[in-house]
Parts: structure tokens; sequence; C-alpha cells
């Protein structure tokens, strides 16, 4: 019996070693100095948090910052005290914004509902994430980040576009809504039983990939749906692995679609005017896939 929980525990260790706290070099990008920056949530991701800025003035920050402190520490119910009225105004740019500007915040699922008065708004957060199981799903996916650098290490653009499409599209989309909640950020796509997420697990992951393997990519939505721009040799372009992930075999001709389409056909989504201009030609053309 000893022996047999020796051997269980010498396999724990092993486990939590590999997947949890192995040493690793992790995203460049997040320096000591943003690290010391309001903007700074974990090593996943490091945002410019141009939504913030370009959606609100620094008189609704606060809205957006309670918003992220909620999540953060997952209060189901947050009432933030307006220092003007009206300022439930700024409820749903701020939730968009934290939507666009921080995938890495995966413990966002998602509002369910909020009320207000001129001075006061009382915000309902999808929580019950959890704080441990928090910390210990960003260090998983950190090192899940390792392992894409290394693996993309010796590839141009065009190959780790490729990699990152072939990845993120061959997880399974939840067709059934059966993680309702969780679905909404990253953290149910990177799930240590095989993943399965909705269209803003799929945009968000591939935005922190796509930074931590050295490609620029913004976030974008309209009201049904979620997906990325990616640059590529100066341009950028429409990125939608939900659209690979609805073929799942990249050998179905419309696998690549998703290389210059839609699941919606809106190509532009909201806020078009704070983006780089995107080409009409499709990448799934321009790789010849």
């Amino acid at each position: 019996m000893k022996k047999k929980l020796f051997i269980i525990l010498i396999i724990l260790i092993i486990v939590l070693f590999i997947f949890y706290f192995r040493p690793i070099k992790g995203n460049s990008l997040i320096t000591e100095e943003y690290k010391n920056s309001s903007a700074y949530i974990n090593n996943l991701y490091k945002s410019d948090e141009m939504f913030k800025h370009k959606l609100l003035d620094e008189r609704e920050y606060y809205v957006y910052e309670a918003l992220i402190n909620a999540s953060i520490k997952d209060i189901p119910n947050v009432t933030i005290k307006c220092k003007e009225p009206k300022c439930y105004n700024a409820m749903i740019p701020s939730y968009n914004a934290i939507y666009l500007d921080h995938p890495e915040l995966i413990s966002f699922k998602g509002m369910n509902q909020y009320r207000y008065n001129d001075y006061e708004v009382t915000y309902r957060n999808y929580s019950n994430l959890g704080t441990l199981k928090t910390y210990l799903a960003t260090k998983r996916i950190e090192r899940i980040m390792e392992n894409l650098r290394n693996k993309t290490k010796d590839m141009n653009d065009k190959d780790k576009i490729i990699f990152v499409y072939n990845y993120v599209a061959s997880h399974n989309y939840d067709r059934l809504m059966m993680t309702y909640r969780d679905n909404q950020s990253a953290y149910s796509f990177f799930s240590l039983f095989g993943g399965s997420s909705v269209c803003a697990g799929f945009a968000k992951a591939s935005q922190i990939i796509f930074q931590n393997v050295g490609i620029n990519s913004y976030l974008v939505m309209n009201d049904k749906h979620m997906w990325n721009y990616v640059e590529y040799e100066g341009k950028y372009y429409i990125f939608d692995a939900t659209m690979g992930a609805s073929y799942r075999n990249k050998e179905n001709i419309h696998f690549y679609d998703g290389l210059g389409e839609t699941t919606t056909g809106d190509i532009k989504g909201m806020y078009s005017e704070y983006y780089p201009e995107i080409q009409t030609d499709k990448l799934k053309d321009i790789f010849n896939l």
C-alpha cells in the first residue's frame, strides 16, 4: 500500500512539474516595467489596452478596472460607485474593451446581467472559476506557450500562421454549449482534457498564441462572433479559426476559408475605425491552400 502511494506521489510530482511548474523562458514581451503597469494581469500576454483608450475617457477607466478586478478576484456581484451621473453608459463599452484588450484574463467569462441607477452600477459576473483554478490554469497555459514557441522558432511568418490555424482549428467547437460560461474565455480552449470552446475562446487563444510566437494580430468582434486580424508582410488579413473547427479536416476544401472569411460574413466587425486596413484578398489564396 505504501509503495503504491509512493508511486502515485511521484507521478503527481512529475505531472505538476511538467505541466505547471517546470522552468520556462516565458513571453519575452512581459518585462518588469510591464509587470508594474496597470495593464498587467499575468505572464501570458502583454496588452496595450487599445480599446480602453479608444472607447473610454479617463473618467470611465474605473468601470473598466472594476470589472477586471471583480473577475480576477472571482467576485460574482460588484457594485461600482459612479463619479458622475449616467456612468452606466460606460458599462457596455468597458465590457467590450476588456473582451478585446485582455484575452489573457481567463477568469473573465462573460456578463450575466447588470442593473443601474444614475450613480451606481451593479454588475453580475459569470464567476466560479476560482482563484486557485485560474492560477493553475495560467501556469499550465504558460507552459503550452513555451511548447508552441519551441515548435515555431525556426518557422517563417507564413508557416507560423498556418501552424496556429491548424493547431487552433483542431480543437473541438462546443456546438452544444456544454461549457457555457467557461467557453467565453481562452480557459476552456486550453482545457487539460482536450479543449472545447466557442468563437470567443478560439479567437482569444489565437491572439495569445500569435503574440507568443511573434506574429502581430488583433481581436475583432461583432454582436454574434469573434475572430482575428493577422499581419503578414505588412498587411492585415482575416483569421477565423472557428471556420476551420467547423470542418475539422484540413483535407476539406473549405477548411482554410477562415483565412479570409468569417462564419458571419462580416469582415470588419465593431470598431472598424480603430483597426489597420484589412485586405480583401485572402491568405488562403496567397498561401495557395
